[in-house]
């Protein structure tokens, strides 16, 4: 079972890309998220800079600024995708008053203005706090013999932000593959937590 029907049901949107060379690909079946829109056509030239275009129901469209493409290989049953990282444009134009333009790189980054930085890394990693808990309690309502997945999502929460972690989902992946019907909703959580480190 792949990824496309896995989560077909999660790309109820079209959107188009509008290709910063004035190319543009329609009707694309994707799920869109506040700042991310997951893509499974990896045969689409999605690159940063380019623009996905949602149409509303009202007839309104949604611009939305690619920051990072978010492709990923195939793991186990879930087929090669695109997880976008996106800015909705309506936003970007209103966070772009500013005049003042700091350009940052690095973990932890912060900006030091005319001071000293005595200031200590704290690395927060942002996610549902209740993912695991509900993860959990579907697997001991609906699996038999649930210990080794409940092993392996233990083993994903206790490695949220650190490298070994994509070790301890794709662990996750092989031990719940003949329950991923059941666990489809929790896999673009999951995935997403690959790249908060």
């Amino acid at each position: 079972m792949g990824y496309h029907s896995i989560f077909s049901e999660f790309f109820n949107a079209k959107v188009t890309l509008k290709k910063q060379n004035g190319e543009e690909y329609t009707d694309i079946p994707a799920s869109v998220q506040s700042k991310k829109i997951f893509i499974d056509d990896v045969s689409i030239p999605i690159e940063e800079g380019d623009h996905l275009v949602r149409k509303l129901p009202n007839g309104l469209e949604e611009y939305y600024l690619v920051l990072d493409r978010g492709y990923f290989d195939q793991i186990q049953d879930i087929e090669a995708h695109y997880q976008v990282s996106v800015q909705k444009e309506s936003t970007r134009k209103l966070n772009n008053s500013s005049t003042n333009n700091y350009n940052i790189n690095g973990t932890n980054e912060r900006i030091v203005i005319n001071s000293t930085d005595n200031s200590l890394n704290i690395k927060n990693i942002n996610y549902d706090k209740n993912l695991f808990d509900r993860l959990r309690n579907i697997v001991n309502e609906n699996v038999q013999d649930e210990s080794e997945i409940i092993g392996a999502i233990n083993n994903m929460e206790d490695n949220i932000g650190k490298p070994s972690f994509k070790d301890s989902y794709n662990n996750f992946i092989q031990s719940a593959a003949n329950h991923m019907a059941l666990l489809a909703p929790f896999i673009p959580l999951l995935t997403d937590l690959l790249t908060k480190r």
